[in-house]
């Protein structure tokens, strides 16, 4: 754990030892002792400093468990878990599996796991299952290399998946898990294709944060085999989407092609992104209204734009049904041209709640679901820099909205514009705006704007 921890002075490390092998007979004392640190602060060094001392293992052991348990702290169970770490056995898996799965000690029970269980990738495989954000990665991570067959089949389905971003696992998914190989054979599992489908579009982003595409040695290999199987497959969103990914990935340059590469990879996702059913998947997508399915609604316009498809109609019609869904408004403001950013306007204009989205400016960060109203004036706003004379309904309203992105958004709309296309009343907008603002730095602006 030490590359993600701040180290204390060795004496400190020591004293802290002395406190530890002082209290083992009474273990409630630990209790006080731990009260007040920090357990990622001082994990490592107290580790090292026990670790270089006689400690009787089993005391160490019961202490340790008592503090897990008895801990109505965070930190000091962490340094429970810790001390569990250098002493406890296969006796302790079913408490660090128990406390692993909250995870914010997910990472202290991984390590503790694979120092004290019998077969430790097993006990992290099982603690993994439980987990879904960091916690989850932290327990993949000391998967790497497991030869486990069970826990190869679950990195390829599921084990990728993860809350923060798949891109963090996906290489270890792939390499460990197998998947060039797995996708050798000819009838798969639905939830194989689909978690081949989703290691291979986070591979696709060769910039996220860990090895992509560029260090997956079967790459080409896995994207012709992949195509093979989706040729053969249901259509779905999320198919659909690894195969427009594959796609725009065979077409970047700065990726190291074999050769005939990726001449042969485009035509093949040509081939199969030009069949008729990808089309008629995303069409009824669109047209299910279910509040459910608004995740969905929002890939299938993503998936439409890249499949040439007109879908402009239907975005607006499902904003007038919905009319707070940002992500919406934003593909619509993206979308829009010269002669469709009126009606998109328009549609803004009638149904958004300006009188509650004029509510006075404060300075929220404006996250949230109960923001999505703020959000969807923002997207629409920003990009009227763009069409001098749009919105002059909403600007005023934006310049009097609580979140801070959005009076800013109306500023830069209204700078950008030339001053002869700038409504009449601009000015005094402006001027209300910066006698309200409670931001400094936007206040500056405001007033600079006043004075252009």
């Amino acid at each position: 754990m030490s590359s993600h921890h701040f180290q204390v002075e060795s004496q400190s490390a020591a004293e802290l030892a002395d406190q530890v092998l002082i209290n083992l007979d009474d273990p409630a004392q630990l209790l006080e002792v731990f009260a007040g640190l920090t357990a990622v602060r001082v994990a490592d060094d107290l580790v090292l400093e026990l670790r270089s001392r006689p400690v009787p293992r089993e005391k160490l052991r019961v202490a340790a468990r008592f503090v897990a348990e008895h801990a109505t702290r965070r930190e000091v169970a962490k340094l429970g878990i810790v001390l569990l770490g250098i002493s406890g056995d296969q006796r302790d898996s079913e408490l660090l599996q128990l406390l692993g799965s909250l995870e914010e000690f997910a990472l202290f029970a991984v390590v503790a796991l694979m120092n004290t269980q019998p077969d430790r990738q097993r006990a992290v495989f099982e603690l993994a299952k439980r987990l879904d954000g960091w916690g989850r990665i932290h327990a993949v991570e000391r998967l790497r290399g497991c030869s486990d067959p069970e826990i190869k089949a679950w990195l390829l389905r599921e084990g990728y998946s993860n809350g923060v971003l798949d891109e963090y696992l996906a290489y270890i998914a792939a390499t460990t898990g197998g998947l060039y190989e797995a996708l050798l054979d000819d009838d798969i599992d639905d939830a194989l294709l689909d978690g081949a489908g989703g290691i291979l579009r986070a591979l696709a982003n060769l910039r996220g944060p860990t090895a992509n595409m560029r260090s997956y040695d079967d790459a080409v290999p896995v994207m012709h085999r992949f195509a093979e199987h989706l040729d053969r497959a249901a259509p779905t969103l999320g198919r659909l989407r690894t195969a427009q990914s594959l796609q725009e990935l065979c077409r970047q340059d700065d990726f190291e092609w074999p050769e005939e590469e990726p001449a042969r990879l485009q035509a093949r996702y040509q081939d199969l992104l030009s069949q008729p059913r990808w089309r008629e998947l995303v069409l009824g997508e669109l047209a299910d209204e279910a509040p459910e399915h608004r995740g969905r609604f929002h890939v299938a316009l993503t998936c439409a734009g890249k499949l040439g498809m007109d879908v402009f109609a239907h975005a607006l019609d499902r904003l007038r049904n919905g009319s707070d869904d940002a992500f919406i408004w934003q593909w619509a403001m993206d979308e829009a041209d010269e002669t469709t950013v009126e009606q998109v306007v328009a549609l803004a204009e009638e149904i958004l709640p300006l009188d509650n989205l004029a509510s006075g400016p404060t300075e929220s960060l404006g996250l949230g679901r109960d923001f999505e109203a703020d959000m969807a004036l923002e997207f629409v706003v920003r990009p009227l820099s763009e069409y001098p004379g749009q919105g002059s309904r909403l600007l005023p309203v934006a310049l009097s909205n609580r979140v801070i992105r959005c009076r800013r958004a109306a500023l830069g709309a209204l700078r950008a514009w030339p001053p002869e296309q700038r409504p009449p009343e601009a000015h005094a907008w402006i001027t209300e705006a910066a006698e309200r603002e409670p931001d400094p730095d936007l206040r500056r602006e405001l007033l600079a704007f006043l004075t252009d």
